[in-house]
Order: structure tokens, then sequence, then C-alpha cells
């Protein structure tokens, strides 16, 4: 039986309002979905308000930048992503063999285990390891984490902004789908696996059409494969995931800048 094949068609607007009239801005944009070993690349182009100039660039992580320059002045700024994105459904990859520290010290993988601006070594990291019953040296364990994580943070659209902090979530025990994926990160480096942060679009519902922005986790194996883990909704991700851009951290992988 074939893989199953997704064909995506999103149009992700973005509107800024300036407090005052601005006399020119510029923004990094990282909306272009990437091409993976699952996911292609149809179409893509942006569309913005008022005119501006547009170039793209590659960053350290391999995310296409986008850098939309506004000369004349203006009040408001919208930019539109209209993306045609093919996903395939390839086999799941397990982890199953855990990382040997010597290895792992002369592997490029090795930043994404470190902490991150966004995702800082914590004292209640190891707590929630406990409490959520996972050890290091153990691939299940990430999956356990991500099953357990759900009934430890309630998910509550509204309840953080894009500045609040690993440990603020932990106390409060509450985010929404970034906030997830930054304890997910901090779980799994803390278990001793490198892990990144993704951003881009959930489908909840194909027959429905509907897509969500989005973000999750990748670790990292060491056969150099990057598996998908989506705490938010407690699955492995598959076809119904479109990334857009990865790093450390939110930080690395903003939609816009």
């Amino acid at each position: 039986m074939g893989s199953r094949l997704s064909l995506y068609a999103i149009a992700h607007s973005s509107r800024h309002r300036y407090p005052a009239v601005a006399q020119r801005s510029r923004n990094e944009v990282r909306l272009q979905p990437r091409k993976t070993r699952a996911q292609r690349l149809e179409h893509f182009h942006l569309e913005v308000s008022p005119d501006a100039e547009l170039s793209s660039s590659v960053d350290y992580f391999g995310n296409v930048v986008w850098l939309v320059s506004v000369e004349a002045p203006h009040l408001e700024l919208v930019i539109t992503a209209h993306s045609e994105v093919s996903v395939l459904a390839t086999p799941e990859v397990r982890l199953d063999r855990p990382w040997d520290p010597q290895r792992l010290a002369r592997d490029a993988a090795l930043e994404f285990v470190l902490a991150s601006p966004r995702v800082p070594s914590l004292p209640a990291i190891a707590e929630l390891a406990r409490t959520l019953e996972v050890e290091a040296g153990d691939g299940a364990a990430l999956y356990q984490a991500m099953r357990r994580l759900p009934a430890h943070l309630a998910y509550l659209r509204g309840a953080t902004s894009v500045m609040t902090s690993v440990a603020d979530v932990l106390e409060r025990r509450v985010g929404v789908c970034q906030d997830f994926a930054h304890v997910m990160l901090a779980l799994c480096r803390y278990l001793g696996w490198p892990a990144r942060y993704v951003s881009g679009y959930w489908v909840p519902d194909r027959d429905l059409g509907i897509l969500e922005s989005h973000a999750w986790v990748e670790v990292a194996t060491p056969e150099g494969d990057w598996v998908g883990l989506d705490p938010t909704y407690a699955t492995a991700v598959r076809d119904q995931h479109v990334s857009a851009a990865v790093g450390r951290d939110y930080d690395d992988a903003a939609c816009r800048h």
C-alpha cells in the first residue's frame, strides 16, 4: 500500500497597526514552508500592503527568511503568505536508541540539547520529569511525556503571550502551543535528547479545510532523523502538520520579527 499524500493550500495573513505613522519599516518573515523528506513546496508567494521590496535568504537553521522593506510612510502593514504544500505520510521513525553522550558531544545536534534563551535549564523541569515518571536513556519516555503533558498543563487560548517564560508556564500550569513546545523541549533536553522548536500549521480536520498556526518539537536520533512530537495534541507528527521554520526555540523560528 502506498503512502498517503496530502495537498494543502495555505493563506496566512499577519496584520500590524503602528501607534503612529511609520516612515519606513523592515520585517523578517519566516512563513515559507520547508522542503523536507516528507514535505514538498509546490508554490509560494508573499502579498504585502503597502507595496514593499522583497528579498530572501536562508538562515543558520536552514529556514527561508523573507525581508519585507516598506520605504513609504504607512500606519498599517499586512503580509499574506500563500503556499501550496504536499505532505507525505511517511513511515513513523521511533526513538528506540538513545544517544551515547560521547558521540553527542562530537555531533552537530549537540546545540539542540543545550539550554537556549527561551528554554533555560530549570530545577522545575527535573521535578516535572519525576511527576510524569520519565527517565533519561529511554526513547519511550519522550512519548510518555508527550502523552501525559496535557494532563499537567491546561491549554487556554490567550492565557500567555510570546514573552511568557517556561518558569511562568510551569508555575501557572496553563499555556498555548508554543508553551507546550517549550516545556517539551526542556524535558527532551533534560533527558539527554537533542530537540528543536518547529513553527507551522496543524490541520485538525481535512474535511473542513481548516488550518491553525501551531508549534511542536522535533527530536534528533543518532541516525540523523528528526522525529516530530506534538505535546499540545499528544500525537506523533505525520501528514496533518506543515512545518515552516525550525530553531532552538520560539525566537529562532517566529513567523515575523
